[in-house]
């Protein structure tokens, strides 16, 4: 057994009454807390610890949970944030993912959204996409832990979006998808350490038949997994559902029995009042893409879905995975649309980047919180910084969420082993993967000139 014992100015507990322990200490052994408290009640642990870290000026909080991402969007970064109109990722990044990459350029691309991630202070992740055994790959490699999930569609997805009324439904696609689901639950599940397990992922039901929903939906109880889907996630979604079932999304999928404590929606951008009403009575968890949604100049209706007590916690999508800007706008834009600052705080928001991501993903019992019995899923913010100071103790929730950048994540830990040291990875050469997946990149981009040419 090797013990890790910790200390620190501040430990961020997300959980019990008290939001920090000031002067506070964390033990772990192995992957497993064992204690949590004031560094002077667990100084006997310092003792017997093979590793003894004095983080004085730091705060120690749960490792970050994310609960959308798509490691392979590593190779559109910042290609769809300045394409006007609705469609950005309609005209780039999706006809550039269903047409020019292979399963072979997933792997190094993803590993750097991966370590961009890690870096930042995520330590969970909720991801799905297509060629998903290479994102496992991606997870068992670079240390995270991560739920990963078969991105199943019945269409090419690049022909979704805002005005087409019609699909062209391809049932050698979804049989494809079905299979690869298997293999990864049947193979993957439970892996690297039990840091993988697996979900099945309907693309998003205006991208399924809906004899295909209803078959993935029994596909993840027969292996006693949860679902994870696109949900009202772009403009022409809502419209769509209407015109060829005559219900908006939610009330569809409701309908067909998808919703529930196991399903993992992502973005819910347009909702409407009756639509929120279900996504509360149902249990659902939504997966709030609030950085993501806002740069492509739509946004949910945070303000009632706040109100109705939907749960709700933070996802990155693709393109910028740093947590921090994801809970600085789940906090900001909000209170510019209702002009009510106290709709949520920096405390709210950094629980739902934590234990709420937790709760989500049905591992609250594992993760998301520093208690004893928990994984050691831990990361450690540099408080030193001039942007922090001065500031008195009882504003520490607000000082991170609204001055820190995630650059002051300076040491992580995950399943009890430390990844990232002194704000370096310490098992990956950032330099040179940062150059593979350039490459690689650049390999997809020279394919995929005619579609940059258009």
């Amino acid at each position: 057994m090797t013990k890790t014992y910790i200390s620190a100015d501040w430990i961020l507990p997300m959980a019990g009454d008290d939001f920090a322990i000031a002067d506070g200490a964390i033990v772990f052994e192995n992957d497993k807390i064992i204690a949590v408290g004031k560094a002077k009640d667990l100084a006997r642990h310092k003792e017997t610890a093979q590793n003894v870290r004095d983080l004085t000026g730091f705060a120690v909080m749960p490792g970050l949970v994310n609960t959308h991402t798509h490691v392979a969007g590593a190779i559109t970064k910042a290609m769809t944030e300045d394409v006007s109109g609705y469609g950005g990722a309609f005209k780039v990044a999706l006809p550039l993912h269903e047409h020019y990459v292979r399963q072979e350029d997933i792997y190094l691309p993803g590993l750097l959204h991966a370590v961009e991630m890690l870096r930042t202070g995520t330590t969970t992740i909720n991801e799905c996409w297509w060629h998903q055994p290479e994102s496992a790959k991606v997870i068992r490699d670079a240390g995270i832990r991560g739920v990963v999930a078969a991105e199943i569609r019945e269409m090419d997805s690049s022909e979704a979006g805002f005005g087409n009324m019609e699909r062209n439904w391809n049932r050698r696609m979804a049989d494809e998808g079905i299979d690869e689901a298997i293999d990864l639950i049947e193979n993957w599940h439970g892996k690297a350490d039990g840091r993988i397990t697996c979900r099945v992922a309907p693309d998003g039901p205006d991208r399924c038949t809906p004899k295909l929903l209803v078959e993935l939906k029994e596909l993840g109880d027969k292996y006693g997994v949860g679902l994870h889907a696109h949900t009202a996630s772009i403009p022409g979604e809502a419209e769509f559902m209407l015109h060829n079932y005559g219900k908006r999304t939610i009330h569809f999928l409701n309908d067909l029995g998808l919703l529930g404590p196991g399903y993992v929606g992502a973005h819910c951008a347009f909702v409407d009042d009756s639509e929120i009403e279900v996504m509360r009575e149902t249990g659902m968890h939504m997966a709030h893409t609030a950085y993501l949604v806002a740069k492509r100049g739509y946004y949910p209706p945070m303000e009632k879905i706040y109100k109705a007590g939907v749960s709700v916690a933070l996802g990155s999508d693709w393109l910028s995975n740093d947590m921090w800007k994801v809970m600085r706008f789940a906090a900001l834009i909000p209170r510019i649309l209702s002009n009510n600052v106290g709709i949520r705080s920096g405390k709210d928001v950094l629980r739902m980047a934590t234990i709420g991501g937790a709760r989500a993903l049905g591992m609250e019992d594992e993760i998301g919180s520093l208690e004893a019995g928990k994984k050691a899923d831990i990361i450690a913010i540099d408080m030193r910084a001039a942007w922090f100071h001065p500031f008195r103790d009882e504003d520490l929730a607000a000082n991170l969420v609204f001055n820190g950048n995630s650059t002051d994540v300076r040491e992580v830990y995950v399943n009890g082993k430390h990844v990232v040291a002194d704000g370096r990875m310490k098992d990956i050469d950032e330099r040179k993967l940062i150059g593979e997946a350039r490459a690689v990149a650049q390999s997809v981009w020279d394919r995929a000139a005619p579609l940059f040419a258009r």
